[in-house]
């Protein structure tokens, strides 16, 4: 089972978390879904009574409502954790519940969300964060540094992509050889994470901002607001602006 991220995602709250020599994992049925981002030692848990190891440049992500144990002691592990609600399921596209990552290249987005969490930054700038980290689990340390120019292209170009073509011509690929990348590396087409950077960045300037939701569509990449509109709908279930209100009240609330 995978994390879907055509769902809404909540983060709830973050931090880093070092064990003492010969430390367990603590004993308890989760009600949150964690996200362990092990960059030190080796972690040693047990879910369900199947037994884990999570090393250095490893990830897994404990499930809610399922129960953890540490019956063997911990290699004195290093690691972010993240708390968070989603769904599950085993759709192409999703994120897969363990991995390796790059810990050189995601570690200076983690120690921006411990600080985030523990500076009591607005919680929908460590939401950004939070689905920022997500996405960027889909490359790993494995993949090549053409995936990694992708990503980083469309991130920071976002506004103004309007079709595979505009990458294809800044990069001087071919889309054949872009799809494929896409697919054999991330899991997904370029159309499936174009659209997820353009809808978290979306609701982050909905939650974050008071511009009016036709500019942020804009802002965000999409040309056809009727578009957006109804993606939107479709991924939280209500309009833009209702979703704003209930974003900043549900904010006040945690």
């Amino acid at each position: 089972m995978n994390i879907d991220l055509d769902k809404p995602i909540v983060y709830k709250h973050a931090s880093f978390r070092f064990f003492a020599k010969n430390e367990h994992h603590t004993s308890r049925l989760s009600t949150d879904n964690v996200l362990l981002l092990v960059y030190d030692g080796v972690l040693r848990f047990s879910e369900e009574g199947v037994p884990y190891e999570i090393g250095a440049g490893e990830y897994f992500i404990q499930r809610s409502g399922l129960y953890q144990s540490g019956e063997l002691p911990s290699d004195a592990p290093k690691y972010l954790y993240v708390h968070f609600d989603a769904e599950w399921c085993e759709s192409e596209g999703s994120l897969r519940s363990s991995g390796k990552y790059d810990v050189g290249r995601l570690f200076p987005l983690m120690e921006r969300m411990d600080a985030a969490c523990h500076k009591g930054l607005p919680l929908a700038e460590q939401q950004y964060i939070f689905l920022k980290l997500l996405l960027s689990l889909r490359v790993t340390a494995a993949q090549s540094d053409t995936s990694h120019r992708l990503i980083e292209y469309i991130d920071e170009n976002i506004e103004h992509i309007s079709s595979l073509a505009d990458i294809c011509n800044e990069l001087h690929y071919s889309k054949n050889y872009v799809i494929r990348i896409f697919k054999k590396e991330l899991g997904a087409s370029p159309f499936t994470y174009i659209n997820e950077v353009r809808m978290n960045k979306a609701m982050y300037l909905i939650k974050t901002t008071s511009r009016p939701i036709d500019e942020i569509a804009r802002l965000s990449g999409y040309s056809d607001y009727s578009y957006f509109y109804k993606r939107f709908v479709r991924k939280n279930g209500i309009s833009p602006l209702k979703w704003r209100k209930w974003a900043r009240e549900h904010a006040v609330s945690e």
